[in-house]
């Protein structure tokens, strides 16, 4: 299939054969829409698409993968961003020098006039379903496919896809990828695995022994989590336990990744709960080192906070806290090659979001207290603070972005005002943020409060000294209607109307 949807991509209809079975009009076409169902290849399908196209020189190739682990690769705007980064000096001019922020019409202007400067441009985007700016992604895609530039997407078969892109495609564009033939690989993996892997091949299994994993692991599973379950059959020490472990393996995801919370070890499951809450509600991807810093952050029993000799031993021992759950990806930054932690696929963070652990709020109070209490607990040399406690840039970064999630809780918000009262916590905190430029000059307590929207916190700290109307302007530039309208009630509006300060008209 790769093939075929390759050459059809690029070449016109004389220069093709027919498919057997297949008329031209269903390939030959600028715009695809191919989808299918979890773990039906698509990203890998992606791949190889822009792999091959970045090997001709007849089009311009430009691709964006949406991406869940990362906030910043989840919305229209980042997808724009990055397909203009390529004509970033002309843009930097454009807008006053990067003085003026580009809004989403700017940019998808700016992409529009690549396009028409570039000629032919073939574009490939993956992962429709993990974008969160659904409606407005879709109508920039269905501007983009009236144009002359050819497309492919991927994504998964949600309902307002489906619905939305049969409206501006023809049907024979939308392509069903073939999970028949996804599974025969697996199986193909499968039979490799076990003929090969000393785990299996010093077993000697008999031969209906290894059909029968080939067909519950092969198509049973879908294939998505052969991996996994080939994994956990490996461990049987007999033939009985593995036949009866064959026989049990879990029939569809939910049950497969319910199996795998329940078999985190007792001792592992306080801390890899606490993770997997990071994970699923990361502000960026997560360093596979800070990762490390919240499973030696105890916050429900003593001794509690960050203690050095609960490091792990080795970075990679923490993907026995959530074994198949979560995987280490190596990622090329300007520094070098860094490691990342991410939840291991899509489905992961679906499942874990309809478990009540996984609440906002809920998840939201115990990232809060971990970042509070790593925050309190690190000492040391404000200039090698970030170098030897590596989750203390993330920490005081967002802490209170999940703290506003959390603040029905008093608990919380007791912690924060502590924290936020406390001149030692204090100082370090907006050291390692640089909240503002220059920290020297910083606002007070509750100008911090009101900016970071903890209106719970904003309601117990004492105004300092003719600090209300900067107080003000914090909680309005926010948006945190709440803490404004406290504010007013406090006196802060004859001080708004004293210093002109603009109440933004969104509240």
């Amino acid at each position: 299939m790769m093939g075929w949807i390759y050459l059809s991509f690029l070449l016109p209809a004389c220069l093709l054969a027919r498919p057997a079975g297949q008329s031209y009009g269903a390939w030959v076409t600028p715009t695809l829409w191919l989808y299918g169902l979890v773990g039906c290849g698509k990203t890998v399908l992606s791949t190889r698409i822009i792999d091959n196209l970045l090997q001709t020189d007849t089009h311009t190739t430009l691709f964006f993968f949406f991406d869940f682990n990362d906030p910043g690769k989840q919305t229209l705007e980042s997808l724009l961003r990055s397909l203009a980064v390529s004509r970033l000096d002309r843009l930097f001019t454009s807008h006053d020098k990067g003085q003026r922020q580009l809004d989403i019409s700017a940019l998808s202007d700016y992409v529009k006039s690549i396009m028409q400067a570039d000629g032919k441009i073939a574009l490939v985007i993956d992962a429709l379903d993990e974008c969160i700016t659904r409606k407005g992604l879709l109508d920039w895609l269905r501007d983009f496919a009236s144009s002359h530039a050819q497309l492919i997407v991927t994504g998964r078969p949600e309902a307002e896809f489906q619905c939305e892109i049969s409206c501006f495609l023809d049907e024979k564009n939308c392509i069903l990828l073939d999970k028949k033939a996804v599974n025969l690989d697996i199986r193909s993996y499968v039979m490799a695995r076990l003929k090969q892997d000393p785990d299996f091949a010093r077993k000697s299994l008999s031969q209906d022994l290894r059909q029968k994993i080939c067909d519950k692991v092969g198509d049973g599973a879908d294939g998505i989590w052969a991996t996994c379950q080939l994994d956990s059959l490996a461990k049987c020490l007999s033939p009985y336990d593995m036949e009866a472990a064959v026989g049990s393996l879990p029939s569809d995801l939910n049950e497969t990744y319910s199996r795998m919370l329940q078999n985190i070890p007792i001792e592992f499951q306080s801390g890899a709960i606490r993770l997997l809450q990071f994970l699923v509600y990361a502000k960026r991807p997560m360093m596979l080192s800070e990762a490390v810093e919240v499973i030696a952050t105890e916050i429900d029993r003593e001794p509690r906070g960050f203690r050095k000799e609960r490091r792990l031993f080795q970075e990679t021992y923490v993907l026995k806290y959530c074994p198949s759950l979560v995987s280490i990806f190596q990622v090329a930054s300007g520094t070098g090659i860094t490691e990342e932690l991410h939840l291991a696929h899509f489905s992961v963070k679906e499942y874990l979001l309809k478990q009540s652990q996984f609440s906002l709020g809920g998840a939201s109070i115990v990232i809060t207290r971990t970042s509070l209490m790593y925050l309190t607990d690190i000492k040391g040399d404000h200039n090698t603070m970030e170098i030897k406690f590596p989750m203390a840039k993330y920490a005081a970064e967002f802490w209170m972005n999940y703290a506003a999630s959390a603040e029905t809780s008093k608990d919380i918000v007791g912690s924060a005002l502590r924290f936020l009262q406390n001149e030692t916590t204090f100082q370090r905190w907006g050291r390692l943020h640089k909240a503002e430029r220059v920290w020297e000059s910083r606002g007070s307590r509750l100008y911090y409060a009101c900016l970071g929207g903890l209106a719970g916190v904003a309601r117990n700290i004492k105004a300092e000294s003719g600090r209300y109307g900067n107080a003000l302007q914090a909680a309005s530039i926010g948006g945190h209607q709440e803490i404004v309208q406290l504010l007013m009630q406090r006196g802060a509006n004859s001080i708004a109307a004293n210093q002109k300060i603009q109440i933004h008209t969104s509240l």
